[in-house]
């Protein structure tokens, strides 16, 4: 039974690559097929608010990547409960929780047409936008004090610390830029989403090659 178990969690691991590759592409055709949009100042967020240009194709996309990071994430809980300390756990749960907002969250509350409105939907938007970085960066900060601490991974720690560092500075650039009045705000978004997904990315290819033994080795 716990052989199996096993093999399901590992069958998950590489959805974290999935999901990655299936954001990138939503952002980057995106951009592509809208010639007026503009990354620097235009937000992430645009591409599939309600009445964008090709919405319903990136809708398709930002879909699989949803439900390929979901299952990820939930699936690095069920192999931290059997390899990793309850710091860590506590990690991942949260960071599964920032998954579900995300998803749910921006699926519920898309932007719509006139993102400058604040109605309902934008503001719901704002603050499923608000919780998601917080979880982020608490969730992050917590996986890499588990690893460091008491999983004695010292290498994945500080990636993982160093990660959480990059988006709270990343995601400070944003109110810092519109204190400026900098037209920044695509580009101060791209940096903490981006910074994200590669941290998806590396962590999925981390543990579907079991990349963790040899970390773990070298600390030792």
């Amino acid at each position: 039974m716990e052989r199996n178990i096993m093999k399901i969690i590992k069958l998950l691991m590489p959805l974290g690559m999935i999901s990655a590759f299936f954001y990138f592409l939503h952002v980057f055709l995106g951009q592509m097929l809208w010639k007026e949009y503009n990354p620097i100042t235009t937000d992430i967020s645009s591409l599939t608010a309600d009445g964008a240009p090709n919405a319903d194709l990136l809708r398709v996309f930002t879909l699989i990547y949803g439900v390929c990071f979901l299952v990820f994430t939930l699936g690095m809980i069920l192999r931290t409960w059997k390899e990793n300390h309850i710091v860590t756990r506590i990690g991942y749960i949260l960071f599964f929780v920032m998954a579900v907002t995300t998803v749910v969250g921006y699926n519920l509350f898309p932007l719509t047409g006139n993102k400058n409105e604040m109605n309902f939907q934008n503001m719901m938007h704002i603050i499923v936008t608000v919780i998601v970085v917080f979880t982020t960066i608490l969730s992050i900060f917590i996986i890499a004090f588990g690893y460091l601490k008491k999983d004695k991974l010292k290498i994945l720690g500080r990636i993982c610390l160093l990660t959480a560092f990059l988006i709270t500075i990343f995601g400070a650039t944003n109110p810092i830029g519109m204190g400026l009045q900098l037209n920044i705000l695509g580009l101060s978004e791209r940096l903490v989403i981006y910074t994200l997904q590669l941290f998806v990315f590396f962590l999925s290819f981390l543990y579907s090659f079991d990349i963790k033994l040899i970390i773990k080795r070298a600390d030792t």
